[in-house]
């Protein structure tokens, strides 16, 4: 009998120290999940922008503790800050015209926002809305993948200052992990943020050692303003988070500074960037670019739907010159993608590239500011391989000729003014391509994965167009288009096409908006709208080649 009691108790004993056991390994696994490891992965964490009452927070006030935390490489893999941390400090948000507006003693204020940190790998799905805040995602030393899921997020900054999401690195070539921003199916997400703005990173021990770089008011600001170019010792800019740049001196302008770290848009990254899924994303940069990197960028998948508006260029590659191996190349291929850079921009490219520009799949709109711009920029060579594109300025890069697709490129004598109609009409008088829209542009470029020989002509306002004088002959076929859709009163738009919730409409793949069906295409921000698809144009009559791919050098039509 005492032998049985005993054995019960070596159960109950034996029972405490399992229960003790596995008390302890889930706790090894939350640390484990939640403490910031550099390669640690964690599993999916879901973070409501709209409650971070169950995220760790750290105030202003309370910055001692996370540089404790940051230091013994402790802190959790999401948190939120009321700053944006560099790696020394309180990232700052002045610039030289702080200093110019307010005098050389202005009070340099941190970063006020709500900022939603990642710091390990894994899936990270954010859900809700937030006005003021912003996503930072730390990829220093990480070897996993980094996945941003969007499911139904509002995300607005409040502040030309700050993108909406920022990826940072001190190396732009590091790619040991790989950055995705997904956005999940069936949502709509939205993003509305600014500028990152520039901090100087000139040595304040040596500033001297920097004086040969400026030239005039560049100069001038350079010796009066010292506070600002000399904003870290050496050593500190050696423990700097984020990518470091240095400019060319013959780029130095309004007092610059020579050597600094910045973004430049409502997404920026240090690294290489993807994007994918099957929802909808909707960006709007209130200050200077909407996507850009200074890695590789790429739209994957063939999926989703990308609404870009910018204040400059809409989709960028940016990359140094003097940074050695750096990626730069643009990659798109989605489901669709308007790109429009805003009427009151000071310039913008609509998609620009400082590498190679790749476009295999998707329905394509690119307009340029009016100018000196592009609706496809790129500095290594733009390969169009398949996909619907219109792109629209009043600059023209040359699409390569190793392209898989046919594509027209047509530059225009005389602009094609606000609200004038350009018209391709097929050789059984049916019109195969109508485009209008509220901006000038003398340059136009349109692919079409359809293109078919024929003989086409164009029209202006019902004015019969131009004759080539060089180039050979490319074209374009239906796009999957019957009868050319229905054209919108010039203009026509919502007050205000920035808000979240504009869904693309459903189309057939390979389709543009305004199809068989003849209902009336998609409102367009400022005023964009598409009607049906084919074309090209040549003398009063042409016929396109199925062997060539460029047709160019149309003029104003003035004989017969």
């Amino acid at each position: 009998m005492e032998e049985k009691v005993d054995n019960k108790k070596k159960i109950i004993i034996i029972s405490s120290v399992i229960g003790a056991l596995t008390a302890i390994i889930v706790a090894v696994v939350l640390i484990i999940i939640f403490a910031h490891g550099g390669s640690d992965e964690v599993s999916k964490i879901s973070i409501n922008l709209s409650d971070a009452s169950s995220l760790k927070t750290y105030t202003s006030d309370d910055y001692d503790s996370f540089k404790s935390d940051y230091d013994n490489n402790s802190l959790p893999a999401v948190y939120v800050t009321e700053f944006l941390f560099d790696g020394v400090g309180m990232y700052k948000t002045y610039d030289l015209d702080d200093f110019i507006e307010d005098g050389n003693d202005a009070k340099v204020k941190a970063l006020s926002a709500q900022v939603f940190n990642i710091s390990a790998s894994g899936d990270f799905e954010f859900t809700g809305e937030t006005t003021g805040g912003m996503i930072a995602v730390n990829t220093n030393n990480l070897n996993g993948d980094v996945n941003i899921i969007l499911n139904g997020v509002k995300l607005d900054t409040d502040s030309k200052k700050i993108p909406a999401i920022y990826i940072y690195n001190k190396d732009i070539t590091y790619d040991e992990h790989k950055v995705t921003i997904k956005t999940a199916e069936g949502t709509e997400n939205y993003l509305e943020g600014g500028k990152f703005k520039k901090v100087s990173l000139v040595d304040k021990d040596s500033l001297a050692d920097y004086a040969d770089k400026y030239s005039g008011d560049a100069s001038t600001w350079y010796q009066e303003y010292s506070n600002y170019y000399g904003v870290y010792t050496a050593e500190e800019i050696e423990n700097i988070l984020f990518a470091k740049v240095t400019a060319d001196s013959e780029d130095l302008a309004d007092g610059d500074p020579y050597y600094f770290y910045k973004g430049a848009g409502a997404i920026s990254s240090d690294v290489d960037l993807y994007f994918e899924g099957t929802g909808i994303l909707n960006v709007v940069s209130k200050n200077k670019e909407g996507i850009e990197t200074k890695g590789n960028l790429s739209f994957v998948g063939g999926t989703g739907d990308y609404i870009i508006n910018a204040e400059d260029d809409c989709l960028n590659t940016t990359t140094e010159s003097t940074v050695s191996g750096a990626h730069n190349a643009l990659y798109i291929n989605v489901k669709s993608l308007r790109a429009i850079v805003s009427l009151e921009a000071d310039e913008g490219d609509a998609i620009d590239s400082n590498g190679t520009l790749t476009i295999d799949g998707g329905n394509i709109i690119a307009l340029a500011k009016p100018g000196a711009d592009a609706g496809l920029d790129a500095e290594k060579g733009t390969y169009i391989n398949g996909g619907t594109i219109i792109a629209t300025g009043n600059m023209f890069d040359a699409i390569s000729s190793e392209s898989k697709q046919n594509f027209l490129a047509l530059s225009f004598s005389e602009a094609v003014d606000i609200n004038d109609v350009i018209r391709f009409t097929n050789s059984d008088g049916q019109e195969t391509f109508v485009h209008e829209t509220n901006r000038a542009y003398t340059n136009l470029v349109y692919s079409s994965s359809a293109l078919v020989d024929g003989e086409y002509t164009l029209t202006k306002n019902d004015e019969l167009m131009g004759y080539a004088s060089t180039g050979n002959m490319g074209g374009m076929g239906p796009g999957g288009v019957g009868e050319p859709g229905e054209m919108g009163e010039p203009g026509e738009r919502p007050d205000d096409m920035n808000q979240p919730g504009e869904t693309p409409p459903e189309k057939p793949d390979g389709e543009m908006p305004g199809g068989a069906s003849g209902e009336m295409p998609p409102e367009m921000p400022n005023g964009e709208i598409p009607g049906g698809i084919n074309g090209a144009a040549t003398n009063k009559t042409f016929t396109i080649s199925g062997i060539s791919n460029l047709f160019s050098g149309i003029a104003v039509y003035s004989g017969e």
